[in-house]
């Protein structure tokens, strides 16, 4: 079975989806808060990986018993209409699938509504190890783990994609483009120092529904600084609000150290949206942690 993307107005909801009211925690001052979704979203795909291997999180675990984390590769999400027509006291209900896509991957899908915001969420990970410096290493899971953990029929496309953006290959993708390298310089850059409250987990890693959070940050001090928006009154976070977003992972950041975050291109596709690709990497040694491609519709009051 395939977890590509489906049409998201063909997918029709479970019979017993998760179901939440949302609330004040979990929208932002545009609507429906994206970092709470992919944190949500996580939360549901381990989970799904913790009951397809029959075991709680914290006992995924290597032959030298040693703890396995999620690593995030890559996400996709999609969504009929923008994040901002979700409101306080609408039902958001989701379900999640997951499958092996390799010994040591797992993609799940996160499909559902949030009032009448339809979305899909996939995400590709990886069982990881923490090494001594604090990286994180790909490993498999223990025998007795790994053999619950059956090779599908089926390659994940996300997957291949992520690994060629990690080799810096022709994607030939209708959405990230023929390539994530830059094809003219970068529109801007600022440093940023990610937040330990609020941006890294448990594991003490950058989590990963931060980099996006991160990279709309510095995107929306750019388009204010830089002028890049002029017809666009309102706040950038107010007037524009996702539709579409990928996002690929290659590295981390330690507590306590700076990224650079670069508006690689920023694109008006029409009148109603905008297309940006925002590449982070480690203010240290510069090396790429992960590019961000995004696509925002320009609500209709602002709208020339």
């Amino acid at each position: 079975m395939s977890l590509a993307l489906a049409h998201i107005e063909d997918v029709a909801l479970p019979a017993a989806p998760r179901r939440v009211r949302l609330g004040m925690p979990h929208l932002d001052a545009g609507g429906l808060a994206e970092s709470w979704l992919f944190r949500h979203a996580g939360d549901l795909h381990w989970e799904a990986v913790s009951r397809r291997l029959g075991v709680a999180t914290h006992d995924i675990l290597d032959d030298g018993r040693e703890r396995l984390y999620p690593t995030v590769v890559a996400l996709r999400a999609r969504y009929d209409r923008p994040l901002s027509e979700a409101r306080e006291n609408d039902l958001f209900e989701a379900n999640v699938e997951v499958m092996p896509c390799g010994r040591a991957c797992a993609e799940g899908r996160v499909v559902g509504v949030a009032g009448r915001v339809r979305f899909a969420v996939e995400l590709v990970t990886t069982f990881a190890r923490r090494q001594s410096d604090g990286a994180m290493k790909m490993a498999l899971p223990a025998a007795r783990l790994a053999a619950r953990w059956s090779l599908p029929d089926v390659a994940s496309p996300l997957a291949a994609l992520a690994r060629a953006a990690r080799k810096r290959q022709p994607l030939a993708d209708d959405f990230a483009g023929p390539t994530l390298e830059p094809l003219e310089p970068m529109v801007g850059s600022l440093r940023h120092e990610p937040s330990p409250y609020a941006d890294y987990n448990g594991a003490r890693l950058l989590y990963f529904a931060a980099y996006p959070t991160i990279a709309d940050t510095v995107e929306r001090k750019l388009v204010r600084r830089l002028g890049l928006a002029l017809d666009v009154d309102a706040d950038w976070a107010l007037a524009t609000s996702p539709v579409r977003r990928d996002v690929f992972y290659y590295g981390n950041l330690p507590l306590g150290e700076s990224l650079r975050a670069e508006l690689v291109a920023f694109e008006r596709e029409a009148r109603a949206s905008f297309k940006t690709r925002v590449r982070l990497r480690r203010a240290g040694d510069g090396v790429v942690m992960a590019d961000v491609v995004t696509r925002r519709a320009l609500l209709a009051e602002e709208r020339p």
